[in-house]
């Protein structure tokens, strides 16, 4: 065949040249958000592969209201929590407030889920109750490392009035309990329950109670990443999404499980 003439061969080349000029044009797929967690049943915590709990739903829920994509990974707690204040993950869950933590982060307005701090000792153990705690200070608690319990605990530990011993899983603290390696375990309460009934170990602890506190856990954004309005819109769709039936079963079906 005959080459094109050369205006309609000009003529071709500009229809191209404009085409890829307004792909170029097109606002780019935005990139999800990165959210990072730890292991802690039944808030958040993975299993075959997929990233569940309480928490992780009602945050995945919350995103999809917005209309924004979001990833949520676990890793080791001490690890999420780098990752977040060097700017590499958006957010973190659950998180406590603290002091040093408002430097690095903008905590939700909107309180995601309340934990019951609770003690857990051997179903032998002479230790009776959990309240006033600086009278425990005999004892060793196990604790997961980088893990806030409150600033009634914290503050106790970081004067060295209680004696901790750190773990890195929920697992790891269960089984120095039985073992009598500490104590006197700190977690949340249906953690807690949770994660000894999978470990078929319910019965050979007991509870003191009352809770040494109860904690609203909140979602972190980062500073770094300059996530206000972010944040803002969270808060928002978070409020609408607690009135709905969706919520309440979502809620109802973990709470269920922890009877």
């Amino acid at each position: 065949m005959g080459a094109a003439p050369v205006g309609v061969a000009s003529g071709v080349r500009v229809r191209l040249l404009v085409g890829l000029m307004a792909l170029c044009a097109l606002p780019a797929a935005a990139a999800p958000f990165r959210f990072v967690t730890l292991e802690y049943p039944p808030y958040e915590y993975e299993e075959n592969g997929q990233v569940k709990g309480l928490a992780v739903e009602i945050i995945r829920e919350t995103f999809r209201q917005m209309g924004k994509e979001v990833t949520i990974e676990v890793f080791p707690w001490a690890r999420s929590i780098e990752m977040f204040q060097d700017g590499e993950a958006d957010g973190i869950f659950t998180f406590f407030r603290s002091p040093d933590r408002e430097a690095y982060t903008r905590f939700s307005r909107e309180v995601l889920v309340t934990q019951p701090i609770t003690l857990w000792v051997p179903r032998n153990s002479k230790v009776e109750a959990a309240v006033p705690l600086a009278r425990l200070a005999s004892y060793t608690f196990g604790v997961i490392h980088k893990t806030s319990y409150g600033e009634l605990f914290d503050g106790l530990a970081r004067r060295s009035v209680l004696r901790t011993d750190e773990n890195y899983t929920i697992e790891g603290c269960i089984n120095n309990l039985l073992l009598g390696r500490f104590d006197i375990w700190v977690n949340n309460h249906y953690g807690a329950v949770y994660s000894l009934r999978k470990a078929g170990r319910l019965d050979d602890v007991r509870e003191l109670l009352p809770p040494i506190q109860e904690l609203p856990a909140y979602v972190g954004f980062s500073r770094k990443r300059h996530l206000d309005r972010l944040r803002d819109e969270f808060d928002r769709n978070l409020v609408q999404f607690r009135k709905t039936e969706r919520y309440q079963k979502l809620l109802g079906s973990y709470m269920d499980v922890l009877k």
